[in-house]
């Protein structure tokens, strides 16, 4: 196909994405055309599909909890894909409760007794340094402390670092909030950023953004239900199904704890998070909550955007109430059942109808019977595909190498701000001799780090974190690094273990094929991963592992979906053979070795390494192949449409020139599997979003794509 398909195609390969399973011909196709052609059914560990077929409205008098949430899409925008609807939808607006309604004399008598208290009682000062430490790193946990005992410091509070680890975030909150440390501490969030309050200026907070530190008059009643007011013979956990349109299950359950009235420090519980732009039905559950509270949500009209051609909306709904002794955990899941419309699809030549309908018919089949090669998507990698390269960096111990690729300027997506801080960063030591004169070389770069802090936008998490750091210890890359929060420090390393899997799983497919499994392939044996809290697990936990030998391949004791690639660390098996040895030969082109990953310059991160199966085979796969002539005519029903008895609006194609093809496709995959990766196979296209945008809904679909 077209040059500037294959220029994406060249983005897959630098990332080990080359191969393909099944010899079918592929076809262009406009995927996300609109959100509701992406729907997407969590399957739970007894493998029930999570549906939205009952749905109740609150009995209640009282007026339900307003979710102002539209977001009118002209359908032209719409239909230009993901980009253009995150450009051109309106934001959200969610209306606030008043968080402090104290008047400016309660808290000023606040702040007093929070000093008497104080003063009157022993703080735990070591004890709290030590928690603190951990979650924010003892430079800054001892500053703090240090802070906060002054007698009459000069500045008011103390800003944390950027932190990006929300649970890090959730348990410095905690902490401030216990018994122990409330009346020495208070803190709230400013401008993405923690502020820790010394004691003599709890009056000076700001009152819409008080956080910490006990009960306030005038704060909105809580709805936590007592212990000896709840009924002994009903179950702790009310389990239910969130149906969500357009919104992100991150902000989805924000908005059910805000509008049901729900205790914010418990929320609710998800199986697992699903991205805005789709139409999602997933397994929650609250704990100790009354099913009235949860069916203000309900009362909201409209049936969806499912089916309109013009607009889309947020929507949200919870159905299938039923209280459990059983609480709905993260990770609690065995796959996701997607169903896809593709539009407009294209098979590159100008194909009869019966034709058309033929080859799509071949890519389905083949897709249902081969599967698609497991690899990791492109998501693994950043929208600038150089994740993976910080990861390499770290393992050879370049603090200075990452960082110098986390800061520098991207190929695309920034704004002139962004791109200009990153260019002053780059120039921070032009005219400065930095192996001669490292006094100089400290000073600029603290400046320019202060400088560039502020051009950062809330979004570049790690580069505020690094820049931060150097702006009080210059030089000090590693501690910079170590600064950024524990779960994106790993997901570089994470994403040059994914490189190192995508490449060998290519090099495997070329050399063995993908129906047959080969001496010196390891398959996995037993795979019992699932935790205790009946989440289920990464790692090696559960899971055993062994090469097949020369007497097991000619007895077929195993097929391709048993054999399993490594995620390298320090306590996997590797396949012998040549997959092995052009996994060796890998690291040893990028300059490091298997031990590397043992002696990580990181001492709160291990890579013990993984098992992931080569092949991924979908399951309950079915396709349906559709004609029409509106391009944004609706060609799927989604739950909250079947539920309200509404049907497709739906016009039979003339079967002309002009009619337009699509596909509906479902399939179920297992959580670690990439619904792109899938699509990637049927199709034989690209999977990055940049291809999408240029794809036409109508007329020949890749036809703005170079052809020279």
């Amino acid at each position: 196909y077209s040059n500037m398909a294959n220029r994406y195609d060249d983005l897959e390969r630098k990332v080990g994405i080359a191969e393909y399973a099944s010899p079918h011909d592929g076809f262009a196709a406009v995927v996300k055309a609109r959100y509701s052609d992406f729907i997407v059914h969590e399957v739970d560990l007894n493998g029930n599909i999570a549906r939205l077929d009952k749905i109740e409205t609150s009995s209640s008098s009282a007026p339900a909890a307003a979710i102002d949430t539209p977001m009118q899409v002209d359908s032209k925008e719409e239909g230009k894909g993901e980009a253009a609807n995150d450009e051109n939808s309106r934001k959200r607006k969610l209306s606030e409760s008043a968080v402090d309604g104290a008047s400016a004399d309660s808290g000023k008598k606040e702040s007093d007794d929070a000093l008497a208290s104080a003063n009157k009682a022993e703080v735990d000062w070591n004890g709290f340094k030590e928690s603190l430490c951990k979650l924010v790193g003892d430079d800054t946990g001892n500053e703090v402390a240090s802070f906060l005992q002054q007698n009459e410091p000069a500045d008011q509070f103390y800003t944390l670092p950027t932190i990006a680890d929300k649970q890090v975030r959730r348990s410095i909150h905690q902490l401030i909030k216990s018994a122990g440390f409330s009346s020495i501490v208070r803190a709230n969030n400013h401008e993405g950023r923690i502020r820790v309050w010394h004691k003599a200026f709890f009056d000076k907070m700001p009152k819409d953004s008080f956080i910490s530190g006990g009960n306030k008059p005038g704060k909105a009643r809580s709805n936590k239900q007592k212990k000896s007011d709840w009924p002994r013979d009903r179950p702790n956990f009310l389990n239910f199904v969130l149906y969500k349109e357009n919104i992100d299950t991150s902000t989805a359950a924000k908005d059910v704890t805000r509008f049901a009235r729900l205790n914010p420090k418990r929320g609710i519980n998800y199986a697992g998070m699903k991205d805005k732009r789709g139409v999602t039905t997933q397994f929650c559950s609250a704990f100790r909550v009354e099913k009235e509270q949860l069916l203000a949500i309900n009362k909201r009209d409209g049936v969806g955007g499912g089916n309109s051609s013009t607009k889309g909306s947020c929507i949200l709904r919870v159905g299938n109430l039923t209280y459990s002794d059983e609480e709905v955990k993260l990770g609690a899941l065995t796959g996701n059942r997607f169903d896809i419309v593709l539009r407009n699809v294209d098979t590159g030549d100008d194909d009869s109808h019966d034709t058309i309908r033929r080859k799509l018919e071949v890519a389905g089949e083949g897709f249902k019977q081969s599967g698609f090669i497991n690899y990791f998507g492109m998501q693994r990698f950043g929208k600038s595909v150089d994740t993976h390269e910080v990861g390499l960096h770290i393992l050879k111990g370049d603090f200075e190498g990452a960082i110098d690729i986390i800061m520098r300027e991207k190929t695309h997506g920034d704004s002139p701000r962004v791109v200009e801080a990153r260019r002053t960063w780059a120039k921070r030591f032009d005219g400065v001799n930095v192996k001669e004169d490292e006094g100089k070389a400290s000073e600029v770069e603290a400046k320019c780090a202060r400088q560039v802090e502020k051009q950062c936008t809330r979004f570049m998490m790690c580069e505020k974190s690094i820049v931060s750091s150097l702006s009080r210890k210059p030089r000090d890359y590693k501690r910079a690094f170590t600064s950024i929060s524990k779960n994106m420090r790993s997901m570089f390393l994470h994403a040059y273990q994914s490189f190192l899997w995508n490449k060998v799983a290519s090099f495997r497919i070329r050399k063995g094929g993908s129906t047959e499994v080969q001496e010196g392939d390891l398959v996995l044996l037993e795979d019992n991963a699932l935790g205790e809290t009946g989440g289920r697990t990464s790692g090696l936990k559960g899971k055993r592992v062994k090469v097949v030998d020369e007497l097991e391949v000619k007895e077929g004791k195993f097929t391709i979906e048993d054999v399993v690639l490594p995620l390298v660390g320090s306590r996997v098996d590797y396949p012998t053979g040549s997959s092995g040895d052009f996994l060796a030969e890998l690291m040893e082109e990028d300059g490091i070795s298997k031990d590397a990953f043992s002696r990580i310059g990181d001492k709160e991160i291990s890579l013990c390494g993984d098992y992931r199966k080569l092949m991924c085979k979908p399951s309950d796969v079915t396709f349906t192949v559709k004609e029409y002539d509106d391009p944004l005519q609706p060609l799927i029903n989604t739950d909250l449409m079947d539920l309200s008895g509404t049907s497709l609006e739906t016009e039979e194609a003339k079967k002309d020139e002009n009619t337009l093809f699509g596909m509906v496709i479902g399939f179920t995959l297992p959580p670690s599997a990439y619904a792109t990766i899938a699509l990637r196979e049927l199709t034989k296209r690209p999977t990055s979003s940049e291809y999408q945008t240029m794809l036409e809904l109508s007329g020949k679909c890749e036809r703005n794509l170079s052809r020279s």
